[in-house]
């Protein structure tokens, strides 16, 4: 039930209370300004300004929120037009662009098409990082589940080593949040390490961790903004 619907139904309850004292009002021979109706209706009168305000200022806040979302998945979309799409153009045309993927990553390393498909892919996953901050607050999934998943992606030896020469590209609280996800991925392999495998109560206990850290550095993001 809307905000809105809950002032409404006060409102017809206080008209309803209303009708009640009318009919039960015993000195209706008595000045009107002296009457509890009078009162009552100027109470009522007073509620019903209450209830436009608050309900004007209510449909405001949702319309501003309707705005802001419309704004956060607008600026997803045109990163992934002007900097993942381009990426993974690199990789598919590789063979067509000769020394070009190299050349437009000195640091890296470029040699072969895979070489090209891995750094395109870590891009995008990286920028996952990225907008995933943004919206997460819209997202009904779940943060735990999130980083479960960006948890699992952590693991991956060669995102990890690709990082250092792409973290350049990213917010300062996306690098914080991507290297506490590194150090919680290097954690969970160590455990596999040592028990052999790693079990849900595990995988949870350090994503609890890392909840902590993303609030930290989205509230972080945050203040920088405002």
């Amino acid at each position: 039930m809307t905000f809105s619907k809950y002032l409404l139904f006060a409102m017809i309850g206080l008209g309803i209370f209303f009708m009640y004292l009318l009919y039960q009002d015993p000195s209706l021979d008595q000045p009107i300004e002296q009457s509890t109706i009078y009162r009552f209706m100027m109470l009522l009168t007073g509620g019903a300004g209450l209830f436009v305000a608050l309900t004007l200022y209510h449909q405001a806040r949702s319309q501003e929120a309707a705005s802001d979302q419309a704004l956060e998945l607008s600026t997803i979309k045109i990163i992934k037009d002007l900097w993942i799409t381009p990426n993974f153009r690199l990789a598919e045309e590789y063979e067509k662009l000769g020394s070009m993927p190299a050349e437009m990553y000195p640091d890296l390393a470029i040699s072969s098409s895979q070489d090209m498909h891995q750094v395109a892919f870590a891009i995008s996953v990286f920028q996952i990082f990225e907008d995933y901050k943004t919206i997460y607050t819209h997202d009904k999934t779940g943060l735990n589940v999130w980083l479960g998943n960006f948890l699992n992606w952590a693991q991956s030896d060669t995102l990890q080593k690709l990082w250092p020469r792409l973290r350049i590209n990213y917010q300062p609280s996306t690098i914080q949040m991507t290297e506490a996800l590194f150090a919680a991925a290097n954690q969970i392999k160590a455990l596999r390490v040592k028990q052999g495998q790693v079990s849900y109560d595990d995988y949870q206990i350090v994503i609890s961790k890392l909840v902590i850290v993303f609030k930290n550095e989205v509230s972080k993001q945050h203040l920088a903004a405002t």
